[in-house]
Order: C-alpha cells, then sequence, then structure tokens
C-alpha cells in the first residue's frame, strides 16, 4: 500500500496525460468530420509523431541505412489506421499522443517528443522501453511493433537483410500447383539431410 502512496502522484499524472490525449484525439475528429474535407486517418500533426518516431527507432546510417522515414513509415501506418476499424482507431491515435506528451511528464526533457533532438527522442524511447509504470512499457511495445512491421515491409529493407519479399506467399504456391492436385508434404528439416 506504501509503494502505490508513494508512486500517486505519477500515477494521477498518467491518468491526467492519458485524458489530455483523448480529449485531443477527440477534438481532432471532431474537427476533421465537421469541415467536410475529405479525412485522413491521421491528422498532420500525429504524421509528425510518427516520422518522429519512425527515424528514432529507424535512424538514417544504422545498420540499415534507410531512416523510418525513407522506408515509407509515416504512409505505412496511415494505411494501418486507415484499415483498423473505426472504433479501434481513436485507441492508436490516443498511442501517439501520448508518445507526443510523454516527455512533458517524464523527461528527459519538459518539452513534446517532435520538438526533441533526435538524441532525447532516443532516450525517451529507451525510457518508455524499461519504465515501471505498464503503460508507458505498454505504448512502446505496441509502437514499435506497428512501425518494426512497416519498416520491415519495406522492400529495400528486406533486400538489406537478405528477405525476399513477397506480399502474397500462399497465394503463390496455390497458384503453382493445377487444381486438385494434393499438396506435397515434406518433413521438416533440422540440419542439411537431417529430418524430424
Amino acid at each position: 500500500m506504501s509503494e502505490l502512496v508513494a508512486h500517486l502522484p505519477v500515477v494521477c499524472l498518467v491518468i491526467a496525460l492519458a485524458a489530455l490525449a483523448a480529449a485531443a484525439a477527440v477534438g481532432l475528429a471532431r474537427r476533421a468530420s465537421a469541415s467536410g474535407a475529405p479525412t485522413r486517418a491521421l491528422s498532420v500533426r500525429e504524421r509528425a509523431i510518427v516520422a518522429a518516431c519512425a527515424d528514432a527507432l529507424f535512424p538514417a546510417g544504422g545498420p540499415i541505412p534507410l531512416s523510418g522515414t525513407e522506408a515509407g513509415l509515416v504512409e505505412y501506418m496511415e494505411r494501418y489506421v486507415a484499415r483498423t476499424p473505426r472504433p479501434l482507431r481513436p485507441y492508436m491515435r490516443l498511442l501517439l499522443h501520448f508518445v507526443e506528451l510523454s516527455p512533458c511528464v517524464f523527461g528527459p526533457r519538459r518539452a513534446r517528443f517532435t520538438r526533441l533532438p533526435q538524441a532525447d527522442r532516443i532516450a525517451v524511447l529507451a525510457s518508455m522501453s524499461q519504465s515501471c509504470i505498464y503503460l508507458r512499457r505498454v505504448t512502446f511495445l505496441s509502437l514499435r511493433t506497428m512501425l518494426s512491421m512497416g519498416y520491415l515491409a519495406n522492400e529495400k529493407v528486406a533486400r538489406a537483410i537478405g528477405v525476399a519479399c513477397c506480399p502474397t506467399p500462399f497465394e503463390r504456391r496455390a497458384a503453382a500447383r493445377a487444381p486438385g492436385e494434393p499438396v506435397a508434404v515434406e518433413p521438416p528439416s533440422l540440419a542439411p539431410g537431417v529430418t524430424a
């Protein structure tokens, strides 16, 4: 119980931050629907948050020289959110706003994520990944998972790591055999010449 009391200010800040981000996401959704313009899955600010996160997770000149934005992660996330069922989209947008406002509460500097220098953005994501606050860790894992899927879906990235990019692997196999022809199944191989 004393641990809960000791962490009460941080818990209150996290709840307040989540409420502010939710209010911002609802306000943006209302503004977009009221304008009558074709709506995008992500606002301009949310696209900037995705770009900042993408380049912090996948910086230019890393082991794979293609940065997150060069790999098209902003467009990937736009399509990903657009494909998500409508009731779940506010949660994905809330995740982005939580990342944006997180440094204001947890540091290292009290500024929005998109206004931090690259080194501080990396530090924020690293602290989120190891945070004792479950919500911060889950936010980081969710964001990293979505952005990693988009990064690995890029053909140049796939070639750089030696993966043959095949968006429909099962359709190609099915088309290669004649209709009604049985599928040949080979036992799994543990090593060349060794089967299970």
